[in-house]
């Protein structure tokens, strides 16, 4: 979150946080949670960032692994977030691209097979 205001609003219940308040997140990025049905911060970390990036993927609205990234940085810690560059290189990159790697084999298998 952006400041101490914002942050003090929020725990006494008087402001909603929003995804654009969230750290790596903004206006854009926003806009393209809500073309998967995400539009608050509450539904975001309902999901996860995995789930959420597969699915940005699936969508063909996410090209980068910077949004994996990104939406990882933004839930970790819960709301303060760490900077999408410190993911991209720290411990958790390899256990978020397996379970991104995971997440789209199960769900590859479990989609409806074409009849040949």
């Amino acid at each position: 979150m952006r400041n101490q205001k914002v942050r003090q609003r929020i725990a006494a219940g008087k402001m909603r946080l929003r995804i654009r308040d969230l750290r790596n997140l903004g206006p854009r990025s926003e806009q393209l949670l809500a073309e998967i049905g995400i539009y608050s911060a509450a539904q975001l970390r309902e999901r996860g960032a995995v789930r959420t990036y597969v699915q940005l993927k699936r969508a063909g609205v996410a090209h980068s692994l910077n949004m994996l990234w990104a939406l990882a940085g933004a839930m970790e810690p819960w709301p303060e977030g760490r900077h999408w560059r410190e993911v991209s290189r720290g411990d958790t990159r390899l256990s978020l691209l397996l379970a991104v790697e995971d997440l789209e084999q199960t769900l590859a298998s479990a989609a409806p097979r074409q009849p040949n």
